[in-house]
Order: C-alpha cells, then sequence, then structure tokens
C-alpha cells in the first residue's frame, strides 16, 4: 500500500479516538480481508470491494461500523459526535432501535433503511456480523455472483437486511455453493441469524 495512504487512515484512526494497539489491530483486519477478497481500502474502516459489493469495519470498542467523519464514504452512515459506543444513534432510529426503519418518499422502495444508526442503500443486501445492526457490515448487490463473507468466517448470530429492487431475493450458501435459504421478499430482515453454516451470499439470480 501506498506510503501516503497508510499514513492517511492512520491519521483517520487517530482522530477517531484509537490507540496505536487498536489501529493496528483494525488495519490487520482489513489487510486480511484484502488479501481474501480483493479490493481496496479507502478509509481506516472501509473497503471497496470488486463487483461493487463494500465493507465497513466496527471500530474497535464499538458495537456499531460507522464511516470515520471526513474520510471517503461509499454510502455509509456517518457516525454521529454523540455515539457513545453502546447505545444506538437516536436519529433516524429511534432509542429502542431494534427494528430497521425506512427513510425515503413514496413507499419502502427506493430509499434508504437505517438500522442502529447503520445503513443499507436501495439495491443492496446488507448483513451485519453481529445482531441487530452490529458488527462488521458488508453489502452486495451483483447478480449471479457468489460472494465470500469477509474475513475469516461469520460464526455468529448476526443480522440482514435486503433493500433489493421489489421481489428481489437473495441466496445464502454453503461452502460448496449450494443454497440453504432464500431470503423473503419484498423487504425483509432478520435481527439473528445464524451465520456460522453460510459462506457465500449472491444477491439476486
Amino acid at each position: 500500500m501506498h506510503s501516503v495512504a497508510v499514513r492517511t487512515f492512520a491519521a483517520q484512526a487517530r482522530q477517531a479516538g484509537l490507540t496505536a494497539t487498536q489501529a493496528t489491530a483494525l488495519q490487520r483486519q482489513v489487510d486480511a480481508i484484502i488479501a481474501k477478497d480483493g479490493g481496496q481500502q479507502v478509509a481506516a474502516n472501509e473497503i471497496s470491494l470488486p463487483h461493487g459489493g463494500a465493507v465497513l469495519l466496527a471500530l474497535p470498542g464499538h458495537r456499531y461500523a460507522r464511516v470515520i467523519p471526513g474520510a471517503v464514504n461509499l454510502g455509509f452512515a456517518v457516525a454521529s459526535p454523540n455515539d457513545d459506543r453502546t447505545a444506538p444513534m437516536t436519529h433516524p432510529v429511534p432509542a429502542a432501535g431494534v427494528t430497521p426503519n425506512y427513510t425515503g418518499s413514496g413507499s419502502s422502495n427506493g430509499g434508504t433503511w437505517y438500522w442502529n444508526g447503520t445503513s443499507c442503500f436501495y439495491q443492496y443486501i446488507c448483513m451485519w456480523q453481529g445482531q441487530n445492526g452490529t458488527g462488521t457490515l458488508f453489502r452486495v448487490s451483483q447478480c449471479n455472483l457468489d460472494q465470500e463473507l469477509p474475513g475469516s468466517g461469520w460464526n455468529t448470530g448476526g443480522s440482514w437486511l435486503n433493500n433489493e429492487t421489489p421481489g428481489t431475493v437473495a441466496y445464502f450458501k454453503n461452502s460448496g455453493h449450494g443454497t440453504i435459504y432464500t431470503t423473503p421478499a419484498p423487504v425483509f430482515w432478520n435481527s439473528d441469524y445464524n451465520w456460522q453454516p453460510v459462506w457465500y451470499v449472491n444477491a439476486c439470480a
């Protein structure tokens, strides 16, 4: 990686309040994902993947994945100044924050869904490593392509939200690329989904 980019990402981590140890741990996570899945780091905790996918990592010590203010933004939610690292943001999601909320006009298609301050743009299937929209956020939209969950495997109870075009379903697949779950349509989410048997996601077919 170019030394200027390394310094930029390190500065972003410092401005976000990370210690040197935390910043190093975050960079190792980013490097591991890029080594396995390809793509390009665009911010301290943000990766642009091939085929239009993207990953946003929760900062060390934080529950929710949000873009560091001032960093390049691939369309994810930006951290709020009053983010206390444990409670959901109060806007645009109510304090309870356990159910996704829609922000758009006219209908529930074509707008953005927010979940505990994280976001899922229209035409994407968004997946979080933790329950209720917590942890690393991975989103894809490319049809007819099995994309592997980022990192070393999500052996956790996590969550997902499908904000694809009306009637579009996504397919979760095992290590042999066999479909083990098809998401309901239209917009639907699961706040406590077992990622352990899932290796790949196909946004649509």
